[in-house]
């Protein structure tokens, strides 16, 4: 196992594939079952529609984070959703750790997607991941298929792998779901968008109906650290590296004077039926 605090700067992950999804699913489902809150990411094809001013009749260059029309935000963000795919996501799973309060094992997971239905990549986003180290090769032999949408085993799909490997990756999101734990998002509203339409189902036609799933979905709250970290500090930087790199020097700090601080333990990659009870 690899120990570590919060400012571990290279982090275990588990990468799960369409080759180890199957073996890996009761280990996966084991570990969001323990946990006490779950963090989240995801990386898609495209944040714009070409022309969505006109197509749609929405500048979404006129958004900001927390737009005053969140209902036109929404079904903007609807449409790009419906039209693009996710190509990755992250889930860290957070269990109590019994050795001092405030401390967590944590597991982390990287699920290659490949969505099987037609969509559109926006080529700023695809160069964007490429530069960051995203293996596009990769994702096209070993990126678990699915469908997204109303139909996730449509008719004319009668691979058997693809189907099963497309019920696999639903059902990770569903326990996420039925965990009712708290769900920790940065800059996090598209993540959700893509999230339910890819593997809960369609979107409502309104924000309002998709809030309201998302109160039913997640009982446990959802904690945008973005959102939060401009509440408190609106002068601040709130992108992700600075925050964590930030909060590990708080963290260090209280831990010196001897006051409470955040503890964590990156769990090495599982093996095979490591957290199924035997």
């Amino acid at each position: 196992m690899a120990s570590s605090n919060i400012g571990a700067t290279s982090a275990t992950y588990n990468d799960v594939t369409r080759t180890n999804i199957k073996a890996l699913s009761p280990d996966i489902s084991a570990q969001i079952a323990k946990a006490k809150f779950i963090a989240i990411d995801t990386e898609f094809t495209g944040l714009v529609l070409s022309n969505a001013s006109r197509v749609f009749g929405i500048n979404t260059a006129e958004w900001v984070t927390r737009s005053s029309d969140m209902r036109d935000k929404y079904k903007a963000m609807a449409n790009v959703a419906k039209t693009h795919a996710l190509v990755s996501m992250g889930l860290s799973t957070f269990s109590i750790r019994h050795t001092r309060p405030g401390s967590y094992n944590v597991n982390n997971f990287n699920f290659l997607l490949q969505a099987q239905n037609s969509h559109l990549i926006n080529p700023s986003s695809m160069s964007f991941l490429a530069e960051n180290g995203f293996d596009l090769v990769r994702q096209a032999t070993k990126g678990i298929r699915y469908f997204s949408g109303p139909n996730p085993h449509p008719v004319e799909v009668k691979t058997h792998a693809i189907n099963m490997e497309g019920g696999l990756i639903r059902n990770v999101f569903l326990d996420v779901v039925r965990a009712r734990v708290p769900l920790i998002i940065h800059n996090g509203l598209f993540d959700l968008v893509y999230l339910y339409q890819s593997f809960f189902g369609p979107l409502p036609d309104t924000y309002d109906s998709f809030a309201h799933d998302l109160c039913e979905m997640f009982p446990g709250g959802i904690y945008d650290t973005k959102y939060i970290a401009e509440q408190l500090d609106p002068e601040a930087a709130t992108y992700l590296a600075y925050l964590y790199h930030k909060n590990e020097r708080i963290q260090k700090q209280r831990e010196q004077r001897g006051e409470p601080a955040l503890s964590i333990k990156l769990r090495d990659p599982l093996s095979y039926g490591s957290s199924v009870p035997k």
